[in-house]
Order: C-alpha cells, then structure tokens, then sequence
C-alpha cells in the first residue's frame, strides 16, 4: 500500500459520502471474457513519431503517446439534468461517456498538464463506478471524483496504479469548492490549477508511464472529406440520444443532445473532438444493488466504429486489464491512428443503438 494511501486510511471512517453514492455491500462484478492471444506488432506501440500534442485547425488537444510527461487529471464528470450544462469538457483531451444507472450517464474527463490548455473549471464533479476506475488505471494520474460506489471506492483506494483524489474525503476535499447557483450534489467544482496542486501535494514526484495516449496522423486533405456527416446512439431510450454532426472545414465533430447543441457553460461553444469512438460494452445491473447500479465489461475486448475525417470504420477495442491502456485496433490488429485533437469515447450495451448517415 502507497504512503498515500497508508495516510488515507484512517480519515476513511469519517467521510461524508453522497446521498447517491452511499456505500452499498460489495458485488464481485462478472468475470472478464477472455481476450485472444493476438496483439499489434510492437512497432505499432513503439515506433512513435515526435509527439503530436495539438490539431493544427482548431488547437485541441491531443493526448499522444510519449507526449504525457506528468500525472494527467482524470476526472468523474455528472451528466444528471440537473448539472446542465457542464463546464470543462471543451478542455479534455479524451471523454469517456457511458451509463450510469436509470439510463443518466456519465462522463470521465482526462487532462494532462502541459497538453491541455487550463480548465479554470472543470464539473459537476460527479462519484465513481468500478469500470470507469478501470478506465481511468489505463492512464494512470490522479483518478478525481465525489465518493461512489462500493466496488469503485475499494479498487481506488487499493491500487497504487492511480492516485485517489475524493472529494468527500478530509484529505483532498480542498481542491473542490461547492458553487452556489446549483443545488447538491450537482454543485462540486474543481480546477487544473486545483489539480496541480493536489498533485504536487499527493502524487509521487514523477510520473513513469509510457503507454499513455494515443497514436495521430495527419488530417485528412479537404478534397477527401465529405460534405456532411451525422451520427446518433443512445443507451437505453430512443428518445433519449446523442450524437455529433460533421462539419467538414475543420474536420471535426459538433456535439448534439436530443438533436440540440451541446455548449459548455463556461464559454458558451458548442463542443467540438476531431474523433469519435463508439465501443460496445457489455453491462448488466448489479444482482441486489438499491441504487440500481450496474456493471459494465470493460476488460476485454468487443466490437467498435471509429468516425473520423467524416467516416465510418469498423474497428475493436482491447483492454488487456484493468491497469492496462484501452487500445482501438484495425482489422489487422495494429493501433488506429486518430487526427490530431480530442477523442471522445462512447460506451453503449449494443451498436445496434448507433445511427449513422
């Protein structure tokens, strides 16, 4: 156990823990399917040009492979109604986006200091799930969240592979403050500066990784992009989707919530990725849990689309455990290379949920 953690342990007992997020008895989730022995060729992984760490069009970030040189933020964003419209997100450099329970998702936001620009907010920070701790090992850093449930708040106060950063504990509840404009527990904000700072107070000194990030190419020539791309999935109500609308001049993908623009409230814009991924995960509800809660596969691998450069392409996905970086293969087995800029990374229980024209 970490020196963080060995000081942690006794501040645990006196914890405030969320009316959504209170600790329930453990469920021992389902048992990874097993994954093919095959992996990409090791160029694939290792041959990495010089480090891409932004789009040339429109200045996002891109998180890529060897450029992740101190602990990123990976941070547990609310997707409720009542935590429209986020702040921050416009900032990341990955989002993951998947279920939580009753069909409201989540989102975990990934930022890396001298990569993505300063986020001076970043929330409502929301609590954790065992598969987004699973995510989130794969990238190392400060794992940032607001309590959560049983199985996610015992795997991240007992591995070392991140650093566990909640706000509900006495120990890192200063790097978050509560706005006034909302009502709990959809008001918890934070920031990279207050990151930085539990950084330097709670992180080891150096950040060792290197199979951090993604691989990127160069953007598609205009002349080869089409003119117009839409796509739409949703979790578990139709009527409930969300999709991205193509916008060919920056290659890049707009974000829509039940056909609306999705805009941070912070800045007012739209928000904006070079690159969307779709994978499908298998889920279950957890056998018992009262805040029906559910489980989600993430160790594995299954079946995903790439959009990029306004196309569809049929990939995989590949996460060989739970500290081990999530890969989206080729058909040959070799990583994608995405456009430069962010990647947003949707989880729904079948691609038959996904629309795209």
């Amino acid at each position: 156990m970490s020196r963080f953690l060995r000081l942690l342990t006794p501040l645990i007992g006196g914890a405030l823990v969320l009316a959504a997020c209170a600790a329930q008895p453990a469920v021992v989730p389902t048992a990874a399917p097993a994954v093919a022995p095959t992996v990409a060729p090791t160029t694939a992984a290792t041959e990495v040009p010089a480090p891409v760490t932004s789009d040339p069009i429109t200045g996002a970030p891109a998180l890529a492979r060897g450029a992740v040189s101190e602990h990123p933020f990976v941070v547990m964003i609310d997707n409720h109604p009542n935590a429209f419209p986020q702040t921050g997100l416009d900032k990341a450099a990955v989002v993951f986006e998947a279920l939580a329970e009753f069909g409201l998702t989540r989102y975990m936001a990934v930022y890396a200091p001298g990569i993505t620009p300063e986020a001076p907010e970043v929330g409502p920070v929301r609590s954790a799930r065992l598969y987004f701790v699973q995510w989130a090992m794969g990238f190392g850093g400060l794992y940032v969240h607001a309590g959560g449930s049983p199985q996610a708040l015992e795997l991240a106060e007992a591995t070392d592979v991140i650093v566990n950063v909640d706000a509900l504990l006495r120990v890192s509840g200063s790097y978050f403050r509560r706005s006034t404009n909302r009502d709990a527990p959809h008001n918890l904000f934070t920031s990279t500066t207050d990151l930085e700072s539990a950084a330097e107070k709670l992180a080891p000194p150096d950040f060792s990784r290197s199979d951090v990030g993604f691989l990127f190419k160069e953007d598609a020539p205009v002349s080869a992009r089409p003119a117009s791309q839409e796509l739409s999935y949703f979790f578990l109500y139709k009527e409930d989707d969300a999709g991205w609308t193509y916008d060919q001049d920056t290659n890049s993908y707009l974000r829509l919530r039940r056909g609306k623009a999705v805009r941070d409230a912070l800045t007012g814009e739209q928000l904006r990725v070079k690159n969307v991924v779709v994978l499908e995960v298998q889920e279950a509800p957890i056998p018992g849990d009262p805040k029906g809660r559910i489980e989600q596969q993430v160790i594995g691998s299954g079946k995903a689309r790439v959009f990029m450069d306004g196309i569809e392409r049929e990939v995989s996905w590949r996460k060989d455990s739970a500290e081990a970086p999530l890969l989206i293969l080729e058909a040959s087995g070799e990583e994608v290379r995405f456009n430069p800029g962010a990647i947003w990374i949707t989880a729904i229980p079948s691609l038959e949920n996904l629309t795209a024209e």
